[in-house]
């Protein structure tokens, strides 16, 4: 850890979009399209669920998803949260 982690949605920081989504893709092999996708929702406020970051300066460390469906049938279940990784230096 070289700086204070700050932890940060990705309204406070939009231009981390491309990073974002390629990082959780890089994480959890779920086309990086399909982040952007969801992401984009979210900082066009066309949803309230978000995307939480943690920052060691300006590298990704940690993140996760507010999104309303993790894949599953259940519509009553929602909001979910998906994509939950920490780097393991991190943890």
């Amino acid at each position: 850890m070289s700086n204070p982690l700050s932890f940060l949605t990705l309204r406070d920081k939009p231009e981390l979009l491309n990073d974002a989504a390629q990082w959780f893709h890089e994480k959890w092999n779920v086309p990086a399209e399909a982040y952007l996708e969801c992401m984009s929702c979210y900082l066009s406020g066309k949803t309230e669920y978000g995307w939480f970051l943690c920052l060691d300066g300006t590298k990704i460390v940690a993140g996760l998803g507010v999104i309303e469906n993790d894949f599953h049938d259940r519509k009553d279940l929602t909001p979910n949260i998906c994509a939950v990784f920490t780097e393991p230096e991190y943890r």
